[in-house]
């Protein structure tokens, strides 16, 4: 029978998600098995995750791979009290070169230094823990688990340059008493390093603190959940639905449309779409949810699509195309009894699906849509690709957060060095960088290879997406968003002796060389971009753009909020100038220009 259970899910190893998709017929099954209180037991484990006997049996995975948000409650730092080796700060100047931190009046950072540890959370059961860190060259950190264990707050492989922003994601599940507690989770700059860690049994609950051991640490958007198992929401009654055909995120666009199919539910379930014939479509969730208390409430939007959530009438969340899996997130301060709620998904080309999550800051996220609407991808292997002691290059399509297009013409490098980068061949733009292992290809070569596209398995850092290189007759024309092929066209690429490759294209008449190689040790790479010939008008070099930059110190720019570096010759003096809300770091070239990306 255990061979017949294990034939029917498809695999030696039994996947919890798997398990969740065929409950009823694996719990059917084990009733002629086993006794009636071992079956509820094992019921209870397959719901929750939390019996002892399941860690030989299952192969963990991360208890909130669809319930983890983005955006966690705040943890009120201010009413922390802090050890004499930490201070509060409103901002702070830091250098990748200098060992301390310059720091403005304030209490949005928690700024510390080596010696005594801060408390965050005097105890805990299961939580969430989310916090920004900056670190000066050389420090070093850790957080203290209830159970006494430590964990790193950066990584040698994946953290960032000094004075750069950095992301840590941590979920733990405390000890019961038939099993160890466990680390559910450790991300560092959004790669996972622990998952389904089980822990030495310990008898302290010891508070959450962060130690600093070396150098000096800034802290921010510091966000802590206790995850207790409470319901906090229900439909008030059943859910009304709508089908129509085309996809659209404009309710006002609906009357126009087809109406394909009207209907009501018990809750959100993109299976209410099942047998529609038309590839996209939209439907219109609506109903009334009945909230226990008053308070700030967290909803949690996942989907393959696009989508957006309304909440008595106004729209709190807008979501664009994106893949499942990285939830959208809003708080809400709402009072107890009935509210208006509404999903409108629009049915794009990604893997489909839709769920929606409530919450209060010490509730795990209550699901309001079925098991099946909000699918767990297949638990396939993923298919990497590795650098040894040769660069790699491929060619795929990459699509970036928020685009509806692939990029079907772009190239990614990967370097010995451990940083690597994409290059889009049609606009000459580099799209992204990234350090650690390089590239995630499954999507590619998996079965069909749909939809094709390559995705970093390290630390990625987002660039401006558009051409770095434009011919500007008028100084102050907008940097366009694209460039078509009477403007730029791609000739080719030549590889150096390390397999390194130097690009040729033509821009207004002129032809560019753009060489992009990494600085080992320095956590950087450089683009060289040489021009020859005569172009038919001045040429610009945009070397940033971004929601905020900021000039360090001659030549150096933090861009972003501190998400990377531009270095350039100060001699050079680029302008920084503001354009569309946002901020760009403009430079006149003739002959080429030579600059740093740090990371």
């Amino acid at each position: 029978m255990k061979e017949s259970i294990l034939r029917f899910l498809g695999y030696r190893q039994i996947s919890p998600v798997r398990i969740a998709r065929n409950f009823p017929f694996i719990v059917t099954t084990l009733r002629l098995l086993i006794r009636p209180d071992m079956l509820i037991q094992f019921s209870n484990a397959l719901r929750f995750g939390v019996a002892p006997f399941l860690a030989g049996l299952l192969l963990i995975a991360p208890s909130f791979a669809q319930t983890a948000a983005n955006m966690l409650p705040r943890l009120a730092t201010d009413q922390l009290k802090l050890p004499a080796n930490w201070q509060r700060a409103g901002s702070l100047m830091a250098l990748p070169t200098q060992s301390t931190f310059k720091t403005g009046p304030g209490n949005t950072l928690l700024v510390g230094n080596a010696g005594q540890a801060l408390m965050l959370v005097p105890s805990s059961t299961d939580f969430a823990l989310q916090t920004d860190v900056l670190m000066t060259p050389g420090a070093s950190a850790q957080l203290t688990l209830p159970t006494g264990q430590t964990l790193p707050l950066t990584d040698p492989r994946l953290g960032k340059a000094p004075g750069l922003w950095q992301t840590v994601d941590i979920r733990y599940r405390a000890a019961t008493t038939s099993r160890p507690a466990i680390l559910d989770r450790l991300v560092i700059n959004g790669v996972t390093l622990r998952e389904g860690q089980m822990l030495p049994r310990s008898a302290t609950n010891s508070p959450i603190t962060i130690t600093v051991q070396n150098g000096s640490v800034a802290l921010r958007n510091v966000g802590y959940r206790g995850l207790n198992n409470r319901s906090v929401a229900k439909w008030a009654g059943p859910l009304n639905y709508s089908i129509y055909e085309g996809e659209t995120l404009v309710k006002s666009d609906l009357p126009s449309k087809k109406l394909i199919k009207k209907d009501t539910t018990s809750a959100i379930s993109f299976e209410s779409a099942y047998g529609i014939k038309p590839r996209n479509f939209t439907i219109l969730f609506s109903g009334k949810l009945n909230l226990t208390d008053a308070g700030t409430y967290q909803f949690d939007l996942d989907y393959g699509g696009r989508a957006r959530l309304f909440v008595d009438g106004k729209e709190v969340i807008t979501g664009d195309y994106k893949d499942l899996g990285v939830p959208m997130s809003v708080e809400i301060l709402l009072t107890a009894g009935n509210h208006d709620v509404e999903v409108l998904f629009g049915r794009a080309w990604q893997r489909p699906g839709l769920g929606l999550y409530v919450s209060l800051p010490n509730t795990r996220p209550q699901a309001l849509h079925t098991l099946m609407s909000l699918p767990e991808p297949d638990p396939i292997s993923v298919i990497s690709v590795l650098v040894d002691a040769k660069p790699v290059l491929i060619r795929s399509f990459v699509q970036l957060p928020g685009e509806k297009l692939k990029r079907t013409h772009s190239l990614s490098v990967g370097t010995p060095a451990g940083m690597h980068y994409t290059l889009d061949l049609n606009q000459m733009a580099i799209l992204q960088v990234w350090k650690g292992d390089f590239a995630d290809v499954t999507e590619m070569w998996y079965e069909r290879g749909e939809p094709q596209l390559l995705k970093p398995l390290g630390a990625n850092v987002l660039l401006a997406p558009q051409t770095a290189l434009m011919v500007m007759n008028d100084p102050n024309m907008a940097w366009p968003d694209s460039v078509s092929e009477t403007i730029l066209q791609y000739k080719g690429m030549a590889l150096d002796k390390q397999g390194m490759p130097t690009t040729e294209y033509a821009l207004g008449g002129a032809t560019v060389t753009d060489a992009i190689t990494p600085n080992p040790g320095s956590s950087s790479l450089t683009r060289i971009l040489t021009l020859k010939g005569s172009a038919n008008g001045p040429i610009v070099c945009r070397l940033a753009a971004g929601t905020k930059i900021e000039e360090l110190s001659p030549g150096l720019y933090a861009v972003n909020d501190r998400s990377y570096y531009i270095r350039v010759d100060p001699a050079l003096k680029p302008e920084l100038r503001t354009a569309n809300g946002k901020q760009e770091l403009r430079l006149p070239v003739k002959s080429g220009v030579t600059y740093e990306i740090v990371f």
